[in-house]
């Protein structure tokens, strides 16, 4: 399988699958501390092994929609950028 580009499409769901892969991942790698565990239980998903079901924390799946909602909305405008990497000048 090829590795998708940077403009690869992705579903919200697709979108919210993989934050959880990378975040679960990143809390393995870092010897599983106690506080990105707690937000990756919370986002896990309720119901079959391929996830299916909602995030055990209700409330969290709105708050992500909502900021996916923002950040899709900022880039079809003038493009979000609060990811981009700022350098204080000296």
């Amino acid at each position: 399988m090829d590795k998708p580009s940077m403009e690869v499409v992705v579903t919200l769901r697709q979108a919210y699958l993989i934050m959880f892969e990378f975040l679960e991942r990143e809390w393995t790698r870092l010897d599983r501390p106690d506080a990105l565990g707690a937000l990756v239980s919370n986002l896990a998903l309720w119901g079959d092994p391929h996830g299916q079901g909602a995030p055990m924390d209700a409330a969290i799946f709105p708050e992500w929609l909502e900021c996916a909602h923002r950040v899709l909305g900022d880039d079809e405008l003038d493009g979000y950028a609060n990811a981009d990497i700022k350098l204080s000048p000296e």
